[in-house]
């Protein structure tokens, strides 16, 4: 029964439909499935189809007694080798000696539920080999060695008394990866601001990078979050690679995992403002990363300056209205057009006013010849002026999923297989589709000028 709710969770067949997957896992929970207990108790903390509710969150795992006693408290763990009543507390004992940082990361290792997940102080010299593999407008990335290890429980045996014994245990030289922003020694805020959402949303279920923790670089004073390494990179040097190799069915369901996860982020009132396929990560499925420019629906924006690659942000917001969920649909029509030529978008164009006063008139990536003519509609229908006319996170998912699983239009996909694939040269460097400080005033300023300049022309005729 819970495999039906797992079916509905993620799109496997049918379209998503969580109300659905809540109701399935309920059933096999009520059935006794130990399985469907577990998915019907996260339901409830995560609010998955069905209303937030801690204290049935809570009776759901204390009908699971399979995972043992706590030794601190002698009653039911709740999950492999984690006691909820107990555990949250006893991880809080540290401290970063920052006071702000302790607040934040003890507030939620309070909310953590299992042993895998607890967040951590990590001390910097407990990392090693730390490189620096990336760099933005706003930080740099590097990878690392974490010398303890990514927590794990292990499964060992069988005991007749008392089912199977699960102990606490850690990958021995886990390879993470590092994130900072710049300027975090001196100001705590827009690091802790972007901790916080990747935190809620981690809490609420999205299927992030696992993060492992906080840690200071010794010698900057720099903060830095500790993550899951992503092998394969960004979406766009995974296309880079692999691009010849990929087929159709590939890059839907790489487009279907992106937009799943966008909804996910948007059902957390939170909006990305930053998307493009640098930002999409790679290993084994595809993560959305760099939540730092993430705003709230309620936040208010600057005027004058936004930050951004120019070729994915939304003609509206180039005009200076306000980031919307809309915003990063556009986002997502352009890295469609990606997933078709496997080049980024407006290559050999100057990312200046002149590009944004064409893309608020209508220029919009291209696509090569053979690709598929829903595909084409759908991501010029998510790349629309009107903000309004863009389709939602969870329509272009769905629609993924139709295509994915209708015969007849899963063959215009396979016909497209047979165009033969080459990469054009970029002309521009990876450095040119980084984020960067983009003028709205400037932008609305050469808006009016081109119009004016129209009217002249127009009145000499």
């Amino acid at each position: 029964m819970y495999q039906v709710g797992y079916c509905y969770y993620l799109g496997i067949g049918v379209e998503i439909d969580k109300h659905k997957a809540f109701a399935y896992y309920l059933k096999s929970a009520e059935a006794g499935n130990s399985t469907g207990i577990r998915k019907t108790a996260i339901c409830y903390y995560y609010g998955i189809g069905v209303e937030k509710n801690l204290d049935k969150f809570y009776e759901w795992l204390e009908k699971n007694s399979e995972y043992g006693k706590c030794a601190h408290c002698n009653e039911d763990n709740s999950r492999p080798a984690w006691c909820q009543s107990c555990d949250p507390d006893i991880a809080t004992r540290w401290t970063s000696r920052n006071k702000h940082i302790d607040d934040c990361m003890k507030s939620s290792q309070l909310r953590a539920w299992k042993y895998e997940n607890v967040i951590e102080w990590i001390p910097f010299d407990r990392l090693s080999d730390v490189k620096e593999i990336g760099k933005g407008g706003f930080g740099s990335v590097y990878s690392a060695t974490w010398l303890d290890g990514i927590r794990k429980v292990d499964k060992i045996n069988y005991d007749n008394a008392y089912g199977y014994i699960y102990k606490r245990a850690r990958e021995p030289y886990s390879t993470v990866a590092l994130k900072t922003l710049t300027g975090s020694m001196e100001n705590n805020n827009d690091f802790l601001k972007e901790f916080k959402s990747l935190m809620k949303c981690t809490l609420n279920y999205v299927d992030m990078l696992a993060i492992y923790g906080i840690t200071q670089n010794a010698q900057t004073n720099e903060y830095l979050i500790v993550f899951q390494y992503a092998n394969d990179g960004s979406l766009y040097k995974y296309l880079r690679k692999n691009f010849s190799a990929l087929t159709w069915e590939s890059k839907l369901q790489i487009l279907k995992d992106i937009s799943s996860k966008l909804d996910s982020i948007h059902g957390c009132a939170y909006i990305h403002a930053d998307f493009h396929s640098g930002n999409i990560l790679q290993d084994q499925q595809s993560y959305i990363a760099d939540l730092g420019l993430s705003k709230k629906n309620d936040e208010n924006d600057s005027e004058d300056n936004i930050y951004g690659v120019m070729p994915y942000v939304a003609p509206e917001v180039l005009l200076g209205q306000k980031f919307a969920k809309a915003a990063d649909i556009y986002g997502l029509g352009v890295i469609m057009s990606e997933m078709s030529t496997g080049q980024r978008p407006l290559d050999g164009h100057e990312f200046d006013t002149k590009l944004a006063v064409k893309i608020c008139k209508g220029l919009r990536p291209e696509f090569v010849p053979g690709t598929p003519k829903c595909y084409i509609e759908l991501a010029k229908k998510c790349m629309d002026s009107n903000p309004q006319k863009r389709p939602s996170a969870i329509n272009v998912c769905n629609t993924i999923i139709n295509w994915l699983y209708n015969y007849e239009i899963k063959k215009q996909f396979l016909e497209a297989d047979k165009v033969i694939k080459s990469l054009p040269i970029s002309k521009h460097s990876d450095e040119m589709y980084t984020s960067k400080i983009i003028s709205t005033k400037l932008i609305a300023k050469a808006i009016k000028a081109d119009s004016a300049q129209i009217n002249l022309d127009i009145t000499k005729i």
